[in-house]
Order: C-alpha cells, then structure tokens, then sequence
C-alpha cells in the first residue's frame, strides 16, 4: 500500500503544493497519494477537492475540521499550508493521531511554539520537515558545490540584499501583521535558511528594523493597517567566523534590486535570484589579478556534481548551469522536490533535508535580527532559541491573547 498524503489549509501555498505534486507525477517521481484535504473556508475546500480531480482523476475526501480529517482519513502524513499562527496546533493533533508533518515555513510564528512542535515530533517519534524550497533550485545546488569544492578558497563574507516591494500588499495582507507572522519572518527565512546551507551555522546576530509602511495597498486599491516590519539590516556572524551583510527591504521605491554574494580568499561567487534560472557568476583571484570564470567552465571544477534523481527528473538534467522554464513550473518543482524528499525521509527512517530544527533555526536567526534592536545588543542564537530575552515576541504573545 502507498503512503496516503492529507493537505491541511486550501489556499494560494497549499494549490502550489497540489501543482508540485502534478509535476512530480508527470516526472515519474510521486511517491505519495493526495488522498484527503482540509480548509475551514468551504469555497477553499470544494475548489480544491476540484482541482485535485481534475490533475490526478481521483477526488480527495474532503474535511472542514483537522480533527475529523485525523480521525478518519487513513493517513500516513500531512502538508500544512495554513498560515503560520496554526501551524502548532495542527501539527501537535497530527502528531498525536500518529502522522509525519511537513509545516510550510515559517515553521511557526514564534521561536517558543516552533520548540513545543520540535520536541511534540520527537515525542511521537514522527518525522517533521519544514518546507524549504529556495535551496532546492538547481542553480544553488551547483553554487554550494563550487563553495564546498574549494572554488572561492575560505569564504569569509555573504552578502543578502534584496530591495523592492514599494507600499502594496504583498501576496495577502495578513502577512503584513505581526500577530500572523509579517513580511520580514515570512519572507526573512528563506534567506537565513540559504546563508546556513551556503555557509554553515550563523551563532550571533544584530539588526535594525522599521516600518515604512503604516498602511498598505491592495490590488483593488483599499488600505490594509500594518504593524510588522518592512525594513530590516543586520549583520550575521557565521560559527566559522565569516560574516554576512543583511538587508530586506520589502518598502522598496524606485530600482529594485536583489544581490546574494560570498566572497572568499581565491574569488567571489555571485548567486542570482531564486528561481530565476539565471547562470552563477564566478571570479577567481589567480596571481593578484580577478579572473573570471566562464559558465561552462564551472562543471570542470566540480566534477562529480550531479543533481539527485528526482531534481533531475523534474528540470530534466542531472546537470544544469541555466535553465528557462516558467515562474509557475520552476515553484512547482521545487515544492515537488520538498515533497518528495520527506516522503522518502520517512519511507528510508532518514532526517528530511530541511529538519525541524532548521526550520526553527531559520526563524530564530530572523527574530534574533528584531530582538537586538529592542535589547540595544547583538543577540546569540542560543539566546533566542532558549527564549532567555525576547522582548518582541513578548508582544506577538501578548496581542494573540487580547
């Protein structure tokens, strides 16, 4: 018998996840059935439960409540789409019921829920992986491999910077709301997540933060109220003792821009945007002189690169310096990726690529950025994830119970 899969929140991110899997079947690479989904919102729920028949030929049993979805869809695991604020109390059901999870990112909306969901898999014994999708994308799988290959000789700066966004609502306005995650988190994690996976493990951080933004514009022109950041700078230092320049603006004017580098002793590597497709652009420092690298030059440095099975199946190569495909093709297959591997995490008793405690971590680091301006200090870590000082999240606890 297969592993039977549940999805739990029917919105944007999980109808993502239903095109990932369509894209994994089409590959050859589903190692999972969708055989049930849940949504409070019933237009969400029945939408779905459409969609699914229509991609798959098979209708989903359809649920309202995630009790009821536990109690009597036989389920091996679950994907949880919802947004972040019900990310522990979904999970901590399914791991009583006896499922796997995969959260969406963040893992949670605070560091100390994303502990209580940590240790609940652990207590159950389940698998639990955070979906992570950015460090999936082929042109970064190469880009780790040249830095771990020696390529750069010993990095000792990252750079993340990315500008744009201006006053309008990006994707849903509650991402836009402290009390539900804000853009910063929501968006913040992918980038502490893929300066770990460049560079290893970050120990301390110091941030500046503000709101440009009081108030939002939707697409149909009505105001949305803000109280999350949109601006953050901070500064990371890497247990290896290498540093990383920070800047999220998301209230971004005029050019926008995006920049991930890592500098190193022999040369510096530059990283385009995410799932973009766009080629890496490496120099290398030979003799006191800054030579550039050409594209195709980069495999000979890293002979035995090689994309994973299902990566390759998906973007059709099992080694790739460009690619060009679709915005919506290139997000599916890298949610397809992530869900593949969980899947094959719990079916070969192995940690998923993107454990539980990544996740928190990725979150830690971005809260540890706002925690340290309120502190007035940098911030380890240890600290964050320990919750010894933690003045902001103090009032996301506090505006939740009002």
């Amino acid at each position: 018998m297969g592993f039977a899969m549940g999805l739990v929140g029917c919105g944007v991110m999980g109808r993502r996840h239903v095109i990932g899997m369509k894209n994994l079947k089409a590959a050859g690479k589903l190692n999972f059935e969708l055989a049930a989904v849940c949504d409070v919102m019933p237009e969400n729920l029945q939408r779905m439960g459409s969609h699914v028949e229509e991609l798959f030929g098979t209708p989903p049993q359809l649920f309202a409540d995630f009790e009821t979805m536990a109690a009597q869809a036989k389920l091996d695991g679950i994907i949880i789409t919802t947004s972040p604020e019900m990310h522990l109390s979904v999970a901590e059901k399914a791991f009583e019921a006896g499922l796997h999870v995969m959260v969406e990112k963040p893992i949670t909306l605070t560091v100390a829920e994303g502990v209580r969901m940590v240790e609940a898999a652990k207590q159950a014994k389940r698998k639990l992986a955070v979906a992570e999708n950015y460090r999936r994308d082929p042109i970064n799988r190469l880009g780790k491999a040249l830095v771990d290959g020696g390529a750069l000789g010993t990095p000792f700066l990252a750079t993340q910077e990315s500008s744009g966004g201006g006053e309008f609502v990006i994707i849903t306005p509650w991402r836009h709301r402290k009390d539900r995650g804000g853009i910063v988190i929501d968006m913040g994690v992918h980038y502490t997540d893929i300066l770990e996976f460049y560079m290893g493990p970050i120990e301390t951080v110091v941030g500046m933060n503000a709101i440009v933004d009081k108030q939002r514009v939707d697409a149909q022109g009505a105001l949305h109220p803000v109280d999350a950041e949109d601006l953050s700078v901070g500064v990371m230092r890497f247990r290896s003792g290498a540093i990383a320049n920070w800047l999220l603006n998301v209230a971004g004017r005029g050019e926008g821009h995006f920049s991930r580098m890592i500098y190193g002793t022999g040369g510096s590597l530059a990283i385009p945007g995410d799932r973009t497709g766009k080629a890496l652009n490496l120099v290398q420092r030979v003799n006191g002189k800054d030579v550039p690298v050409p594209v195709e030059e980069l495999f000979a440095l890293v002979p035995e690169f090689a994309l994973d099975a299902t990566t390759a199946a998906l973007f059709k190569s099992e080694r790739l310096l460009t690619y060009d495909l679709p915005w919506a093709d290139i997000d599916a297959n890298l949610l397809g990726i992530e869900q593949a591997d969980f899947v094959d995490a719990i079916m070969h008793d192995r940690e998923p690529e993107v454990t539980g405690e990544q996740g928190l971590r990725s979150l830690a680091l971005v809260f540890g950025l706002l925690e340290s301006e309120l502190l007035r200090r940098m911030v380890t870590l240890d600290e964050v994830l320990q919750g010894k000082e933690v003045p902001y999240q103090a009032e996301i606890k506090r505006s939740i119970h009002v």
